[in-house]
């Protein structure tokens, strides 16, 4: 029997979530105590120094230029001194220990150490220790009660650019070895053993041709000509990235330039404000900035948002992002995967700033392979889109080097087999 914990987008996704459970329970957020959320805060800052990622130090230096105020600053300071008191191995472990018990105090833990307790789980299974906050106190019931728990490590960016994993789990699923090894470097307490690297089923979809649209779906939905060829760019979070609708039509004009009659597409970020690239979408209607399919309650993919996703990077000319997941995904498809490394033209974004995003532990791997290009300026953006436009093999060989060594041969079916066999032995 298998019984789906989750949140309720719409009354469409609802029901699908039906169709494939034996069993749904919806996940209401109930609120934390100020005194654990206070913790929680604490705790995310010492981890955040302990790890000390390049990611992590960005984060830092923001929370330091957001406090802007002479009270802000002092809080500031003060969590800071606190945090950095902390941030060591010992202190790690002591504070999962005194995270575990007060997450015991809270209401909603509790919540759900009675729903747990009405059933007979064998398993609770979290598919994003990262992405799914609500979730957490299931876990947490699920611990107390002796319930076997795993997780997911989400995406291959969220140990060394997001807060601690919380809390404990028996086993860890990872996209690859790399990922595994770096699990252990921060969390070197935790048996080895724990760690499983399985893949990941984020990308089943874009080898799967009942869920992509064909070249003609998608240019109808497009409004593009069959004869029409474009490049893809694929936005970030705006407050990340400020001034990147202007980024964006800059390279539209670079790419008039190259050649009248090549269309951009703009696949918009799809977690980000509503409202960013409306007043480009207004003033500049030769570039094409189509409606992303998501509920924006919860952020929630929609099923039609997964297949039109797959068919834009499978026929384009080439993608243009900054520091993305969706270079991987390109390099995947075998598209050219062209990266933003330069900051808005005749523009100060201080404190932000376009390059960092490169030296970042997850990302640099991936220009250190040669898979990818960075463009350091508008030049050299234009050389890589008429290069990409001419000779789109090249580099397909470092595209595939990249995908062969990050994404292992796992067979699902062997790791799922020995996962259900470890549990049975328990």
């Amino acid at each position: 029997m298998v019984t789906l914990i989750s949140v309720k987008p719409n009354e469409e996704i609802w029901s699908l979530l039906k169709e494939n459970s034996d069993e749904l329970i919806e996940l209401k957020h109930i609120a934390n105590s100020y005194k654990y959320k206070f913790f929680i805060e604490i705790f995310d800052l010492a981890h955040n120094r302990y790890v000390w990622s390049e990611a992590a130090k960005v984060r830092w230096n923001m929370r330091d230029v957001e406090a802007d105020t002479t009270i802000k600053k002092v809080k500031r300071f003060l969590k800071k001194s606190i945090a950095q008191s902390l941030a060591n191995q010992h202190s790690m472990v002591t504070l999962e220990k005194i995270d575990n018990w007060l997450a015991s105090k809270e209401k909603n833990t509790n919540y759900w150490k009675d729903i747990l307790k009405s059933k007979k789980y064998k398993l609770v299974f979290n598919t994003s220790h990262s992405h799914a906050k609500n979730a957490l106190p299931v876990v947490y019931a699920a611990n107390q009660l002796n319930i076997k728990t795993c997780t997911f490590l989400f995406s291959w960016d969220n140990l060394t650019s997001q807060g601690r994993v919380l809390p404990r789990y028996e086993k860890y699923f990872s996209w690859n070895s790399k990922i595994k090894e770096d699990f252990h470097n921060i969390y070197p307490h935790i048996d080895k053993n724990q760690v499983v690297v399985t893949g990941t089923p984020q990308f089943i979809n874009h080898f799967n041709i009942k869920q992509q649209l064909t070249k003609e779906e998608l240019y109808y939905k497009l409004g593009l000509k069959l004869e029409d060829k474009y490049f893809l760019y694929s936005s970030g979070m705006s407050n990340h990235m400020p001034y990147e609708p202007y980024v964006v039509e800059r390279i539209a004009d670079i790419i008039y330039k190259i050649n009248p009659k090549l269309k951009l597409v703009v696949r918009t970020y799809a977690k980000d404000r509503l409202d960013v690239f409306d007043e480009l979408k207004e003033k500049r209607k030769d570039i094409i900035i189509p409606k992303v399919a998501w509920e924006k309650k919860y952020q929630t993919p929609l099923i039609e948002d997964q297949e039109f996703f797959i068919a834009l990077m499978k026929n384009c000319i080439a993608g243009i992002n900054v520091a993305s997941t969706i270079s991987l995904e390109l390099c995947m498809l075998n598209k050219p995967a062209i990266n933003v490394g330069y900051n808005p033209p005749n523009k100060n974004i201080y404190p932000y700033n376009y390059t960092r995003f490169y030296s970042f532990d997850h990302y640099k791997p991936i220009v250190d392979s040669g898979a990818v290009q960075v463009a350091k300026d508008e030049n050299e953006i234009e050389d890589l889109l008429r290069e990409a436009l001419i000779n789109p093999s090249k580099l397909e060989k470092e595209r595939k080097q990249l995908i062969a060594d990050f994404f292992e041969n796992i067979k699902w079916k062997d790791v799922i087999n020995n996962f259900m066999q470890q549990l049975k032995s328990k």
